[in-house]
């Protein structure tokens, strides 16, 4: 349902991240069809179903800066320039990283950078946020916190989050719905 927090849960090559890829538009749907607000996108291109992706390596461009990483997306789609940065600090507020706007990637700690990858993520307001493992490569206290943090987002924004993941209390402590595949 549109804002729900969904969570994919399953072992190591259940095909949670193929789905997931399915959803965004990565990969190739061989049998049954996506539907993203009722509309049926299964032969659309990802740049045609307002859905994002989050990566559990964050993918962020290591010459940019936090600043230039979250606009990048506004910038390809042609918005002038004092309206992408007003987004942008929006965006750096929510994810409470304004103060670090200037910086390189390679200057900010993993939670950091995983803030960056999801205001980069949302800066679009996707109908649908796909998010592969996002926690996987943060310890188990920041882990925690950004567990906190993500459904705070989630539920400000309102947007649809589905999320992969192996973990049992990720799933539970997070999701308004969870999908096990074995």
């Amino acid at each position: 349902e549109r804002g729900e927090f969904v969570t994919l849960l399953g072992p190591s090559g259940c095909g949670k991240t193929t789905v997931l890829r399915m959803i965004g538009g990565l990969e190739e749907v061989t049998e049954g069809k996506i539907y993203i607000e009722g509309n049926d996108v299964t032969d659309l291109p990802p740049s045609h179903r307002d859905t994002a992706m989050m990566f559990q390596s964050f993918a962020l461009f290591p010459h940019r800066t936090v600043f230039q990483n979250v606009e990048f997306s506004l910038k390809m789609k042609g918005l002038p320039r004092d309206e992408r940065a007003r987004q942008v600090w929006e965006m750096l507020e929510l994810v409470s990283l304004s103060e670090l706007a200037r910086r390189r990637p390679s200057d900010l700690s993993g939670g950091q950078q995983q803030r960056v990858a999801l205001a980069r993520a949302l800066i679009a307001r996707p109908t649908l946020l796909l998010l592969d493992e996002p926690l996987g490569a943060l310890d188990f206290n920041l882990r925690q916190s950004m567990i906190v943090e993500l459904k705070k987002i989630q539920r400000e924004l309102g947007i649809t989050f589905i999320m992969v993941t192996h973990s049992q209390q990720e799933a539970l402590s997070m999701a308004d719905k969870v999908i096990v595949m074995s």
